[in-house]
């Protein structure tokens, strides 16, 4: 018989995961349950149930216009977290959504999609599921020193 011990060991080694490896593609299973994460490198991809109050809905043809088929603005390689397609994606962004967001596009689908990256491994999202991308912070050492002097 399986100790609660075990459990909840197992579950933090999954909790404490690095993400999506170099290379390594991975899915969401359709066991996935609200606020399950998969990190492809800064950027978050999360199980949601509904779309926050403050995203608008955008066609696809002007998502493509604004922003390519990228899930983060930018033109340099990190940046390339893409949209393999459109095909069966009904997409919403934040009202304020720019290159200082945290938060990014939210996604119903209604076929499988897959986000992409030329250095970190694919993720594959199930069809029928809905996901919100968001960023990873970063503090730079000016901030860090701002922040103290404030204390």
């Amino acid at each position: 018989m399986i100790e609660i011990k075990e459990i909840v060991d197992y579950a933090s080694k999954i909790a404490d995961s690095e993400g999506v490896k170099h290379g390594t593609a991975v899915r969401f299973t359709e066991a996935s349950t609200l606020n399950d994460r998969i990190w492809q490198g800064d950027l978050a991809i999360t199980i949601k149930s509904e779309v926050p109050e403050s995203y608008t809905f955008i066609s696809n043809d002007e998502f493509i216009k604004l922003n390519n088929n990228q899930m983060v603005h930018g033109s340099n390689q990190g940046s390339k977290h893409c949209l393999d397609s459109f095909d069966g994606v009904e997409m919403y962004i934040p009202n304020e959504w720019n290159e200082e967001s945290l938060q990014g596009a939210f996604l119903i689908l209604t076929k499988e999609r897959t986000i992409t990256h030329p250095k970190h491994g694919d993720v594959s999202i199930p069809a029928n599921f809905c996901v919100q991308i968001t960023y990873q912070r970063e503090y730079d050492e000016e901030q860090k020193r701002e922040r103290r002097a404030r204390d």
